[in-house]
């Protein structure tokens, strides 16, 4: 008898499933579109990217969702307000609809009664993103700076894997982090406070270099390698922090003095040249160009700090790079005078072909982290042009971003949500540099950035997996001295 019971139940949650996998009859036509989070009506996203899953922002028993495409009809209910939409089958649908629009129709089971909500859209660029996404995740408050870790998430998926983190280094703050050319065969990674030092990873050997120096006042950040991976740029920054004592405003980050550096990587030195070393300006946040011919960064007069804080504004600059003689240029070009825009520009990226860089400018500074009137804006090289990217600017804060190794792509931070967490976007990239409507990065749970309590930090996109082994980096991170960056060239 006991069996019997089991059977019939067993039997009423198969037929109760298999009523909503079937596509509702005689649905009410809400006439409008469904109420989902996130919302992205008529964004690109990637051919190889995985399931856009999205929430119902208002009450329903269940679900179902009918999504075409030029060549394919994928269908499914699902049970609540939540869709999870299996990789697999999401894969060879984007697969089947590259390079077309498809089509998502909601119908909700409401008061006993199905709706049906108005179509809306992705386009499947034919283009793919690079594989992998490496970021730092960190609470933004400022007490808890010690509990962050490097991750990586597979982004055909939504497996997160972790690089370190502060279970494995306790009290140590993973700071920036860089790849040569998007590959982690060439990568490193600073660490501050405990076990500090700036750590190099060649093809899985790891190297703990030690940058302060006796000619500068404080170790390197903010890396970026030379695409020949035999050079690294970096500036030397005192950074300091404000946190005002009333108003909206929680926190105003600046340099008190800033230089920049190139680190010979075979030579285990320094070199730089005073158009870069110099008291008399504040220089930041280099990039080579693809060619390596060129480096850019921000500067600005130097001027008192904190009082001049809230003034300070940086301009875009270049400098030429020979790679062969490891000898820098005489002059500096300003491409983007602060000056005459009365803005400042922050994190200066190029495109992989060289054509365009996806700046931030704001009204002041060089930390447009909380500064609301952040935005993204291309430089366009050819014509000098620069062009504010309405598309994918919000009311809040845009932050870092980088390009994918095709060019194609970019990522960005933003705190758009809800003013307070950074989370990431991806968005496609034409050959003309135009950018089209961003995605929030897709997660299994739609639900996921309700509850989630870190932001997403330095996003960069690589086209591997990051593989060396942590436990190493652990044990020569703690047990090692570090070798001693020279420094006694100007070139």
């Amino acid at each position: 008898m006991e069996r019997i019971k089991i059977i019939s139940l067993l039997l009423i949650v198969v037929l109760l499933a298999a009523c909503s996998a079937r596509k509702p009859q005689n649905a009410k036509d809400a006439g409008f579109l469904p109420p989902v989070f996130p919302a992205q009506n008529g964004a690109t996203i990637p051919c190889n990217i995985a399931p856009i899953n999205f929430m119902l922002t208002q009450p329903c028993d269940r679900l179902f969702l009918s999504v075409k495409g030029k060549s394919s009809v994928w269908e499914s209910g699902f049970e609540g307000l939540k869709t999870t939409i299996p990789e697999k089958d999401w894969q060879k649908f984007l697969a089947a609809n590259s390079g077309d629009s498809i089509s998502f129709t909601v119908y909700a089971f409401q008061d006993k009664n199905w709706i049906k909500y108005k179509p809306f859209s992705y386009f499947v660029s034919p283009d793919p993103v690079d594989e992998y996404l490496v970021y730092r995740l960190i609470h933004p408050g400022y007490q808890t700076w010690n509990a962050m870790g490097i991750y990586q998430r597979h982004l055909t998926g939504f497996r997160q894997e972790t690089v370190i983190d502060s279970k494995l280094m306790p009290q140590s703050c993973m700071n920036c982090h860089s790849m040569a050319n998007h590959n982690p065969d060439n990568m490193m990674i600073h660490l501050r406070e405990n076990n500090a030092g700036t750590f190099l990873v060649k093809k899985g050997k790891i190297e703990k270099l030690i940058t302060k120096t006796p000619n500068t006042f404080s170790s390197v950040s903010f890396p970026y390698w030379h695409p020949s991976a035999k050079f690294i740029a970096y500036s030397i920054n005192k950074v300091r922090q404000l946190f005002p004592a009333s108003g909206q405003e929680r926190a105003h980050a600046f340099d008190g003095e800033s230089d920049m550096v190139i680190y010979d990587v075979d030579k285990n030195e320094f070199f730089t040249s005073p158009l870069l070393f110099s008291k008399e300006a504040y220089e930041s946040s280099p990039c080579f160009s693809p060619d390596g011919k060129t480096l850019y960064f921000i500067t600005a007069p130097a001027v008192p700090m904190p009082k001049e804080e809230k003034n300070i504004r940086y301009s875009l600059c270049s400098i030429a790079f020979d790679a062969a003689t490891a000898k820098l240029g005489n002059k500096v070009d300003t491409l983007i005078s602060a000056k005459k825009l009365q803005k400042s520009v922050a994190f200066p990226r190029v495109s992989p072909d060289g054509k365009h860089i996806l700046v931030t400018l704001t009204d002041h500074g060089n930390f447009p982290a909380y500064n609301k009137d952040a935005d993204l804006y291309m430089y366009h090289l050819a014509d000098a042009t620069l062009e504010k990217l309405d598309v994918l600017n919000s009311p809040d804060v845009e932050s870092y971003h980088s390009w994918s190794s095709t060019g194609r792509w970019i990522v960005f931070s933003s705190r758009r949500l809800d003013g307070l967490y950074m989370n990431c976007y991806l968005a496609h990239v034409d050959e003309k540099g135009n950018p089209q409507k961003p995605i929030l990065l897709p997660q299994e749970d739609a639900a996921f950035y309700k509850n989630f309590l870190f932001s997403f930090n330095l996003p960069e996109f690589a086209v591997k997996k990051v593989d060396f082994d942590r436990y190493e980096f652990e044990k020569v991170a703690k047990k090692t001295a570090g070798s001693q960056v020279s420094f006694d060239n100007y070139h």
